[in-house]
Formats: C-alpha cells, sequence, structure tokens
C-alpha cells in the first residue's frame, strides 16, 4: 500500500471520492444527531423531579369533593396510609421516601393551596430551602409557621415577619421562596409543617365526607431511587397502589413532551440505522464505480509486478481513507447540530394531577411546565458505534473490491481497453 497513490487515486476521481464521503457524512451526522437529541430531550424530562431529588412521585386518586368550602383534598391526592409509605419504602431500590400533603382551602372567596412539608427528609419539597429568597425554610419539629411562594406573597403584599391565613388559622410568615426554581411538582402557595398540614386535614369536614383519613396520613410521596432500578420501582409502586394509581416518572413526563420527541425517541436508532445503511450503499457504489473505471489500472499494475497482496491492501486503503474522510466529516457535522441543539429551550409540562388546581379557577384546568436547556451532547455509545460500523463497512468494501480486482486478467482488461 503506496500512501501517496491512494491520496493520487482519491484526488483524481475527486467528484466521485467526495459524493462517496458525502453520503457517509449525512449518514454519520444524521445516526448521532438523532441520538444526541432523544438522549437530551430524555435528560431534560428529568428536571423537574430532579429538582426535588425524586425518581418517581406516587399519589393515589380518589373521589371529587362534595363542596369547595373550607379544606378538601383534590381527588388526584387522596390519602395514603402509613402502611402504605411502609410497603413502600420496603421495595428494592428505594433510598428514600418523602410524605408531603397537599389540599385546597377555600376561604373568603378565594383558594389557597396549601402544602404540608417534612424538612427533616432531603428528598421532594424540603429541596424548596434551596429556593428561599427571604428569611428562612421550615426546619426539623418546627410547628405553627409558614413559608410562602414568592409570587403569591406579591400578590398578597406579604413579607416576612406578618402572618398567613389557613383556614381561619393564622400562621407567621418565616420566610419566602422562589418555588420556580425550585421545582414545579406539588406547587404551592403556602408551605407548613407537615404536622400542621395532617392536623388541618384530618379535622376538615370536608375532607372526611369524601375519604376516612387519620393525623398520620399524606397524599402524595417523593420516591428517590437507585438509578438503575427506577422503573422497576416505580411499576412496584403502581402495583401496590392499585388501579387508582397516579405514578410520575421521567418516563412519564418525557411522553408529554409532544409528537415530534415521541418519534424519535421510538424510531430514532431505527431511522439513524437507515440513513446509516444508505450511506453504506452510497459508499459501495462509489468503490464499486471506481473499481470498474480503473480496470485498465488495476490490469496495468498486475502486468508491472503487483501482486494480488499488493492490489489488496491499495484498494483497502482507498476505502478507509475514504471512509475515515466522511467518519470525520459526519461527526464533525454532528458536533455542530449538537451545539445548536444546546441553544434551545424546551418546555417540559408538569401533569396536572401533581400540582393541581381546581378547574373553574381561571388557568386551574391548565397543567405547570418547566422550561429547561437542552444539555445535548454526542453520547460515546453511539460515537462507538458508528466507528464500529464505519470501520466494518470500509474493510468490508474495500476486501469485496479487492476480490473482484483479483479475478481481472491483465491481458483481457488491456485488450478490451
Amino acid at each position: 500500500m503506496a500512501p501517496h497513490l491512494i491520496v493520487a487515486e482519491l484526488t483524481r476521481r475527486g467528484g466521485r471520492a467526495l459524493l462517496g464521503a458525502l453520503s457517509l457524512v449525512v449518514g454519520v451526522a444524521t445516526f448521532l444527531s438523532l441520538q444526541s437529541y432523544s438522549a437530551a430531550y430524555r435528560e431534560a424530562a428529568r428536571a423537574p423531579l430532579d429538582q426535588i431529588g425524586a425518581d418517581v412521585v406516587a399519589q393515589r386518586e380518589g373521589d371529587r369533593p362534595e363542596s369547595f368550602d373550607g379544606i378538601v383534598l383534590p381527588h388526584s391526592t387522596s390519602p395514603l396510609t402509613v402502611e402504605d409509605v411502609h410497603s413502600i419504602q420496603s421495595i428494592p431500590g428505594v433510598q428514600a421516601v418523602a410524605g408531603a400533603t397537599l389540599f385546597w382551602s377555600f376561604q373568603e372567596e378565594a383558594l389557597l393551596v396549601a402544602l404540608g412539608v417534612d424538612p427533616a427528609v432531603p428528598v421532594g419539597p424540603a429541596r424548596l430551602g434551596a429556593g428561599v429568597t427571604e428569611g428562612r425554610f421550615l426546619q426539623t419539629g418546627e410547628t405553627g409557621a409558614a413559608v410562602v411562594d414568592a409570587s403569591y406573597a406579591a400578590e398578597r403584599n406579604l413579607t416576612e415577619g406578618d402572618s398567613v391565613q389557613v383556614a381561619g388559622e393564622r400562621f407567621p410568615v418565616i420566610g419566602l421562596v422562589d418555588t420556580a426554581r425550585a421545582g414545579a411538582v406539588a406547587n404551592a402557595n403556602v408551605y407548613l409543617p407537615l404536622s400542621d398540614a395532617q392536623r388541618m386535614v384530618a379535622a376538615s369536614d370536608g375532607v372526611s365526607s369524601v375519604h376516612p383519613t387519620t393525623r398520620e396520613d399524606v397524599n402524595i410521596l417523593f420516591i428517590r431511587a437507585d438509578p438503575l432500578r427506577g422503573e422497576q420501582v416505580a411499576d412496584e409502586v403502581s402495583r401496590q397502589l392499585g388501579e387508582t394509581a397516579l405514578v410520575t416518572t421521567p418516563q412519564s413526563l418525557s411522553g408529554l413532551v409532544g409528537a415530534t420527541f415521541a418519534a424519535v425517541d421510538r424510531f430514532g436508532i431505527a431511522i439513524g440505522a437507515v440513513a446509516l445503511l444508505i450511506a453504506v450503499l452510497g459508499l459501495l457504489r462509489a468503490v464499486q464505480a471506481n473499481l470498474l473505471e480503473r480496470r485498465r489500472d488495476m490490469a496495468v499494475l498486475r502486468a508491472v509486478g503487483w501482486t494480488r497482496a499488493s492490489l489488496r491492501r491499495q484498494l483497502i486503503g482507498e476505502t478507509v481513507s475514504l471512509s475515515a474522510v466522511g467518519l470525520v466529516g459526519g461527526i464533525a457535522v454532528a458536533a455542530g447540530i449538537t451545539a445548536l441543539l444546546s441553544l434551545i429551550t424546551v418546555s417540559i409540562p408538569i401533569p396536572w394531577e401533581v400540582s393541581p388546581t381546581p378547574h373553574f379557577v381561571p388557568g386551574g384546568a391548565e397543567g405547570l411546565s418547566v422550561q429547561v436547556t437542552l444539555d445535548a451532547a454526542l453520547t460515546p455509545t453511539a460515537l462507538l458505534v458508528v466507528v464500529v460500523i464505519t470501520a466494518v463497512v470500509a474493510l468490508g468494501c474495500g476486501y469485496l473490491a479487492a476480490r473482484r480486482a483479483a479475478t481481472i486478467k491483465p491481458a483481457e482488461a488491456l485488450h478490451a481497453q
């Protein structure tokens, strides 16, 4: 194999070599870009739960309130008993579970959404402490205090040191929190100690008329799971809570982001594989066409002493070089597309069930969403796949071309020309 001859042959037939390389560039770039896009969207779908340190959010659907007066539970947050919590905590792969109590309070012709939080568990709403903009967050064992969402506080002209009324009880405001900075899951206007929220819900006639409940019940579970067992944990949680289970995972959130992503996520590998196949066929066609045009050249080389092994090395070297150019070009193009994808901000919807607001309230039927910038990158696995496929194809095409060239008889080729 003579490197200068490889360069000479590729440049001599530059048009055909360019088309062969371009087909590979397009195939490689398409495959890598689709995998980057799909992986980035899947990672973005994790953002709402990652912000609160959870992998799974579990609820149980119940009956709608009979009336909207005082404290009631949204139908997507019926009570979960202590037994339910302990059973879920025992699931293999579950690392931590934080219970919370969400309720609606209708007072003075206004709605207040409250969430009872256990600050002792570093999963779920306790992570809201990172979003405090004024004052402080709730502390372990603390009762009779409230942290207010900053937007709600601005609407009500509340600041640290004021008090907020919840179902006839007044709670001193010890801090304000920017909920948007710490997650939109289980979004509320006021955050109370869990024990206070449980006590108020258990004492509510609006709740007891629909759901039997105790002062130990919660209605939302935030679950942190072993990353390798997240889907199995979600399936088991769903099985344990039964037919009325509402289980939210990054996978379920990714299913809400739109038809385009769903199609790419489901068929991305297949589409990329087809693109690579077309690229391979384009490369094979270029190699075969090049070989047909060079029958006389091959005959001359054989006539002047080139062995079949020398001819084989030359043709394989040309094919590998052409494939390497296409591979590098495809990776470069994919890197450029991936960089552009990283400039895109996408909206990840939050299901209404995990941040419920009454439908008759303006905007109450609409779910929240989290704006996330795609963190797109070329994945090592996808890069390894295209490198291996390109290497195999290059060697295979070169070997097939060399076999055909070896069958050329110098006398017949020279006479035919």
